[in-house]
């Protein structure tokens, strides 16, 4: 047998060793299982194990969604695996040619995505297919790691370098995916992904052979080395492999920016640190670059103008948003796109969401283009990286959060309305309200420090306006929401000095209210998530979760 079909995916077994597998074991059987019977996202909802959330979740594809890939393209997918991004590459570009060891993988991509005319499945060990085509883009997603089971050679890591460029048309792009060996999370007691050891990569795999990942500075020097004079770095958190965010060497993560509180799936671990405090030095030194978990590395001439992408699918449908910052020769632009069709109602919403009643606050400029909302991109100091430097000295804590609020958040007593229950409310918070209440007419209850920019100026900009209600809403819990989420974001450094509710308190916030606004909190994020939201196979991250705590 030469070629097979299933559906529209062609799969070709001229190069095909059925003796040479690689797999997950017995679990594979049961994803073909659900693939054959469009039962892919059933499974992923009902089983939670590693490998089938690895494979399933759609989270992967944030890795490369934000890319701006040539529709005329052809992409060579090395390492397809079981199709998690075969998909997404199918519907940006013009073709797709997957190489893959492993029938019952290729099987499971051929069945997910049978209704994809462009995708063509080359099964066999990359060594032996003889490749006569040139791409537009080769992408080799955690596959790197093991040139040296494919290929023979003292450095079979530079030689799949260079064998791919010469797959690459003149103007190709190489997009590899890989773990860096010097990431924090092997540092702090994760076990190397591969060899399931702890320290392996620190320890340069004196003891592992059989698989190796590299340091950032490493893959520069075999890109050089391998005739890639450009490329660029993304770094993906928090790692590539269920990326939520993807960072550049132009937008590092701040202090208090990266507090990865999901578990650990793949594997148990030790922690011989706190994350929190070691990520927010390492922000705070400009090393994070050196201690990323994972890289995105784009090989090739021109490298794309993106420099930042964040992705919100940890919500219903209507929900799922991206947002995407875009270099561009004016300045930056900032947009936010809809993940879903149901999203585009949410997305388009933004263009009317206003800001009222809060005279020293600004809302950045927006507007839509085709199904995104853009923004101007503002400039200046995110305002709860600033107390990063009063993490240590709680009075000083204290009397910034109060010299926010007071300066800036306080709203203009003459636009206060008073609470009125309304059906609106009840929706999306509950039944729990507050007596006599002082409300906006329209209120933005996303006004979190991280999302307010100061500017060199003295001005404040807020650059979210996603959830903005129309009815009258508790002013205070606007506020409690703003300074729990501060408080969450240091709590690591706080706990220990002040709780959350001395500190809720000190800052002026009502103590017989709080009961309330944990309850609306709860309610709010019950609605945007969903009650058995599709995500549930991953934990939401514990950021809401120890709000209400």
């Amino acid at each position: 047998m030469k070629k097979r079909k299933i559906g529209e995916v062609i799969l070709d077994y001229q190069y095909y060793k059925p003796e040479v597998q690689y797999s997950d074991g017995d679990i594979e059987d049961l994803l073909l299982e659900a693939a054959r019977n469009d039962r892919l996202q059933e499974l992923l909802e009902t089983d939670n194990r590693w490998a089938v959330l690895y494979h399933c979740a759609k989270d992967r594809e944030n890795l490369l969604d934000w890319y701006p890939f040539k529709k005329t393209a052809a992409l060579l997918e090395v390492g397809a695996g079981c199709g998690a991004l075969t998909g997404l590459f199918s519907s940006r570009v013009s073709s797709v040619t997957c190489i893959e060891l492993s029938e019952k993988r290729s099987l499971i991509n051929a069945y997910r995505n049978k209704d994809h005319q462009n995708i063509n499945i080359l099964l066999g060990n990359f060594q032996d297919i003889k490749i006569k085509e040139k791409y537009d883009y080769i992408t080799l997603i955690g596959v790197w790691e093991y040139a040296a089971l494919y290929l023979g050679g003292s450095n079979p890591y530079l030689q799949m370098l260079q064998m791919l460029k010469g797959y690459l048309k003149p103007d190709g792009k190489l997009l590899i995916a890989i773990e860096n060996k010097m990431g924090i999370k092997y540092w702090n007691g994760a076990q190397e992904d591969h060899t399931g050891n702890l320290y392996s990569g620190l320890n340069d795999y004196v003891d592992d052979t059989a698989v190796r990942t590299f340091s950032h500075r490493e893959i520069e020097d075999m890109l050089k080395v391998s005739g890639y004079d450009t490329y660029k770095f993304y770094y993906p958190v928090p790692d590539y492999k269920l990326p939520d965010t993807i960072y550049t060497d132009e937008r590092l993560p701040m202090p208090g920016e990266v507090r990865n509180y999901k578990e650990d799936y793949s594997a148990s671990r030790i922690y011989n640190f706190y994350d929190a405090t070691i990520e927010d030095q390492i922000c705070q030194d400009n090393m994070f670059s050196y201690f990323s978990n994972s890289f995105l590395v784009e090989c090739g001439l021109q490298p794309e103008d993106v420099v930042y992408a964040k992705y919100s699918r940890i919500r219903r449908e209507k929900y799922m948003i991206s947002t995407v910052i875009t270099k561009k020769e004016t300045g930056y632009t900032v947009q936010k796109n809809p993940l879903s069709f149901e999203a585009a109602k949410h997305i388009s919403q933004m263009s009317v969401n206003k800001l009222s009643g809060l005279p020293r606050l600004s809302l950045a400029d927006g507007h839509m283009e085709k199904d995104s909302y853009v923004m101007d991109y503002v400039a200046g100091k995110k305002v709860d990286s600033l107390f990063y430097f009063y993490r240590n000295d709680i009075e000083q804590f204290v009397k910034k959060t109060k010299e926010i609020l007071e300066t800036y958040l306080k709203p203009d007593e003459e636009k206060m309305v008073d609470f009125v229950f309304t059906d609106a409310y009840g929706n999306l918070f509950g039944d729990s309200y507050i007596d006599n209440a002082k409300c906006l007419k329209a209120s933005n209850i996303d006004l979190i420090f991280s999302n307010l920019i100061l500017t060199k100026r003295g001005e404040m900009i807020c650059i979210d306006n996603e959830w903005v209600y129309d009815f009258p809403i508790p002013y205070e819990y606007v506020i409690w929401r703003s300074v729990s989420f501060l408080y969450t974001e240091y709590m690591i450094y706080l706990r220990n000095k002040i709780s959350r509710t001395e500190f809720l308190i000190a800052v002026g916030l009502n103590e017989n209210h709080f009961s309330v606004y944990r309850s609306m909190e709860k309610n709010f994020e019950k609605n945007i998530s969903g009650h058995d939201y599709k995500e549930k196979y991953k934990k939401a991250s514990m950021m809401c979760k120890m709000i209400l705590s």
